[in-house]
């Protein structure tokens, strides 16, 4: 029998009901949570009580999951599954990553030759006060974008890099991240995609752009890449078209990087634990 299916957001976001993903779904379920992600690009299941193996099967059922070299953070047992938050085990150290830097808006699978990426966050604990995920359709950007920006952007590609991400956040907050050494930076080559996509599954025309990766954008100078990059980033995300995620334990959410921006919004950590179960994977498709 198909899932059930309620609407988020008119831009982006659905929630699944009625769906125990502790079982494995079977052929048709899926089929159905998978053109859901296809269509809406963010999913939500709540109330669920997932074991982390659990979370792990359903990810492998997407593709082929992006082991974190963080191993400290793995879930015992089930390295496809990390533990992000501000948790700690009983002598004080850290038992899950702390990510400060999430709230900007950005995709996932920016820094990676492979763009077609589901991330799935599966909530453990909750502060009572912020925290909230934000997200912002792509493929709903580029159809409400005004024409002059699509013809400056049509037949472009943008060049991503991971060490640029890492310089924004020294440059906006020294301190706020580790300067990466030569043998480091080596290991983020430049990534270059089209700008303007389809989407392999939906043919919905969009935009692929993670504005503190961007390095540079085919056909402009640094300056104007960078104005450029911001200024489809917040058309992206002006408010009216964003979904705000505001986190239950037991939630479930995933989505689709090439499809969708996200971000983090400020967490008081003073008000509470906050614990996440998180995997990747890398969708394939034919």
């Amino acid at each position: 029998m198909p899932l059930a299916l309620r609407p988020l957001h008119p831009d982006v976001g659905v929630e699944i009901l009625g769906c125990d993903l502790s079982q494995p779904l079977d052929d048709e379920q899926f089929q159905s949570l998978l053109d859901a992600y296809h269509r809406h690009s963010v999913v939500v299941v709540r109330g669920q009580s997932l074991a982390a193996p659990a979370q792990a099967g359903l990810l492998r059922r997407f593709g082929t999951p992006k082991i974190s070299q963080r191993k400290e953070f793995h879930v015992p047992g089930t390295p496809e599954i990390g533990r992000v938050g501000n948790t700690r085990h009983p002598d004080g150290t850290p038992s899950a990553f702390l990510d400060r830097y999430g709230n900007l808006w950005h995709s996932d699978t920016a820094s990676d030759q492979h763009v077609d990426g589901v991330t799935m966050l599966y909530c453990v604990m909750t502060p009572q006060i912020g925290g909230d995920t934000l997200f912002a359709s792509m493929g709903r950007a580029y159809d409400t974008l005004p024409a002059d920006l699509k013809a400056r952007i049509d037949g472009r590609t943008v060049v991503h890099n991971f060490n640029q991400h890492n310089d924004y956040l020294l440059a906006r907050n020294p301190g706020s991240a580790r300067p990466l050494s030569a043998a480091d930076r080596a290991k983020w080559p430049d990534r270059e995609h089209d700008l303007v996509q389809r989407h392999p599954v939906t043919g919905r025309p969009l935009y692929f752009i993670s504005p503190t990766l961007v390095r540079g954008i085919s056909g402009y100078s640094d300056e104007e890449a960078q104005r450029l990059s911001a200024e489809l980033v917040a058309h992206a995300t002006r408010p009216e078209a964003v979904y705000r995620h505001k986190w239950q334990v037991g939630d479930l959410v995933f989505w689709d990087n090439r499809a969708s921006l996200h971000s983090a919004s400020p967490a008081d950590y003073q008000g509470g634990q906050r614990l996440m179960h998180r995997g990747y994977a890398y969708v394939h498709y034919a």
